[in-house]
């Protein structure tokens, strides 16, 4: 990374208050986070959890979420994750996601632990925006891996995560099967879906060819999964695949782009009336002589490819 790119990394992320105070009344473009994913509370209301850190990537200091009622108008952060009641020093806590699980909500989130390769990590709480508690490594030990998500076929839970273009040139996406009660995972089940390179929207970016952010839904009854890239024009790209065959290990069919205007990172979720919504975070990064911030964006699910 250039030494100007340094600079602007910091001073952009300087700005920002630290720890962010807590707030109401936010608009979406009040808030800085990035890989925004958003859930429904049960309530009638919404959770959005996300990435914040400083100046740095590894300086976060928890999970945080904010919370809504429309959507439109937020209150937060709301810390559920805390940094210093881990039994372990971790840094990153990047790609907060909740899912509802077997009886419990489920906290996915990406941790370097002192000495260690980062990896997602899942924690457990009885409600999405309580404590979590009781992390368990998903991604393979002595392997860099990042943002992992749940997704179900047959009963039966899969972590589908990233492995890093640091450790392979060109990123991978993955899966892993978890264990019946979700404490562990059969680590016999790794298995490769598909590489940054088979993008077919352009051409990605540079010999080191990253994998971001997958999220696996159902469109007409198919089973989808979002994922995110950077191309040769230098965009954060929110590309699509299709599962061939329906299944997590089957063959996946690259689909091309949803959104190319510099963002990605995101995931597919209905409201309470049904509408469907893509939210994502653009720009990518921020950038401190323009002022723009990593801010998360919700638009109706497209249709249509790009």
């Amino acid at each position: 990374m250039g030494l100007l790119k340094k600079f602007r990394k910091y001073v952009g992320g300087r700005r920002l208050e630290w720890p962010i105070p807590y707030r109401e009344g936010l608009t979406l473009n009040d808030i800085t986070v990035r890989d925004p994913f958003i859930v429904k509370d049960g309530s009638g209301g919404y959770i959005m959890a996300g990435t914040v850190y400083h100046y740095n990537f590894n300086d976060g200091y928890g999970a945080v979420i904010y919370k809504s009622d429309d959507l439109k108008i937020w209150k937060g952060p709301y810390t559920i994750l805390k940094k210093s009641g881990l039994e372990k020093e971790y840094a990153d806590f990047w790609a907060p996601e909740i899912h509802y699980a077997d009886g419990k909500y489920r906290l996915l989130v990406t941790l370097s632990p002192e000495g260690e390769k980062r990896g997602t990590y899942m924690f457990s709480c009885d409600v999405p925006d309580g404590n979590y508690t009781g992390g368990v490594r998903l991604t393979p030990d002595g392997v860099s891996c990042l943002d992992g998500t749940l997704t179900e076929e047959d009963g039966r839970y899969w972590c589908i995560y990233c492995k890093e273009y640091i450790e392979c040139d060109d990123g991978e996406v993955r899966a892993v099967r978890l264990t019946t009660d979700l404490s562990g995972v059969e680590k016999e089940t790794d298995t490769l879906l598909f590489r940054a390179s088979d993008n077919v929207y352009k051409l990605t970016r540079g010999r080191r060819k990253v994998t971001d952010g997958p999220f696996c839904y159902f469109e007409k009854g198919e089973r989808k999964m979002l994922w995110s890239t950077r191309t040769s024009d230098r965009k954060y790209v929110q590309l699509v695949a299709k599962s061939a065959d329906g299944s997590v290990t089957g063959k996946w069919l690259q689909e091309g782009a949803v959104y190319t205007a510099d963002g990605g990172h995101g995931m597919v979720f209905n409201d309470y009336d049904g509408n469907r919504y893509l939210v994502l975070h653009s720009p990518d990064a921020r950038t401190a002589f323009t002022k723009k911030y990593e801010r998360p964006v919700i638009i109706p699910y497209p249709e249509q490819r790009s």
